[in-house]
């Protein structure tokens, strides 16, 4: 008896969840890639922003969707970090999704205000251990990059910060520039805009190299602290169970346009920067080491969003 062919895919519109508003980085990075996908399947991508409860409300409709490749979810840091922010989370943050592929990292800057008497990095944590406490810093919430990239250079330089919670980066980015919290460690997409205007000064990027968006900002390896780095990052994930071979054909895709000239100079105005394509394995070992890394920066914090 012959055996049945498997069915071709796709062969409908696939539907990208992004569990942020529409016009974020992510938004915008989930929409480079979804466009120049679509291309190449054959089929439309349709961007599905369902944001909410600190990316619960869209990774837990995915999680419950049909695992057949036609329900995707794009997400980032707060997926690794959200089993130690929620003491209960409505889906399992690893069993119950595949990764299929990594769209790029953002590293993060050390940014403060004009103002401030600090002028490198070395001055800057010299001035947090003279006066413990004092300095405040921004986030765009608990768990977010802003929020466990300070925690983590407080930890490693041994100073005490104090952390000033806002409804988005933006916010935060307002009042650093009109001077009412001292530094902020945003991703370089939102900072470098305001670096570039001379709202704010950058001190040092959180990243192994130098950021191709900020090239004469030093990293803090640079700078003298080595080993800090700190990103924000996208990748795309399916339902558990979504079969094998359809994982590999959407990395495939995904890892050729990645390779496309006009799309990665489009990344790279975001700030965005991938050298290489991930492979579904080498995407979710990358989770699994970003949960293991932030994950007791978070319980130290004593952050929790339940």
């Amino acid at each position: 008896m012959a055996r049945a062919q498997p069915a071709a895919y796709p062969v409908r519109p696939i539907r990208l969840t992004v569990p942020y508003p529409a016009g974020g980085t992510t938004d915008v990075m989930a929409r480079i890639a979804a466009e120049a996908m679509s291309a190449r399947l054959g089929q439309p991508i349709v961007i599905d922003n369902r944001p909410g409860a600190g990316v619960t409300v869209g990774t837990g409709f995915v999680a419950r969707s049909v695992p057949d490749g036609y329900s995707l979810l794009v997400t980032t840091l707060a997926h690794a970090t959200n089993p130690a922010l929620f003491k209960s989370l409505p889906y399992d943050s690893e069993g119950d999704f595949t990764p299929v592929g990594m769209i790029g990292l953002t590293p993060c800057v050390l940014v403060v205000n004009p103002g401030l008497r600090a002028r490198d990095l070395a001055s800057f944590v010299a001035l947090l251990r003279a006066e413990p406490e004092r300095h405040a810093y921004g986030s765009a919430g608990a768990g977010s990059p802003m929020h466990l990239a300070p925690e983590l250079l407080a930890q490693m330089t041994g100073t005490k910060v104090r952390h000033v919670p806002y409804r988005g980066e933006a916010p935060a980015l307002n009042d650093l520039v009109a001077g009412h919290i001292t530094f902020a460690i945003d991703p370089v997409t939102a900072a470098a805009p305001l670096v570039r205007a001379g709202a704010l000064r950058a001190l040092a990027v959180a990243s192994a190299r130098r950021a191709a968006i900020l090239p004469e900002v030093p990293t803090f390896a640079e700078a003298g602290l080595a080993g800090f780095e700190a990103y924000t990052w996208a990748v795309i994930m399916a339902p558990r169970g979504t079969p094998p071979e359809v994982v590999e054909r959407l990395n495939r895709e995904l890892g050729a346009v990645l390779g496309l000239p006009d799309i990665r100079s489009r990344l790279a105005e975001l700030g965005v920067e991938m050298e290489r394509a991930f492979s579904p394995a080498e995407t979710g070992g990358f989770i699994r080491a970003e949960a293991a890394k932030w994950a007791p920066i978070v319980r130290a914090s004593g952050a929790s969003l339940d």
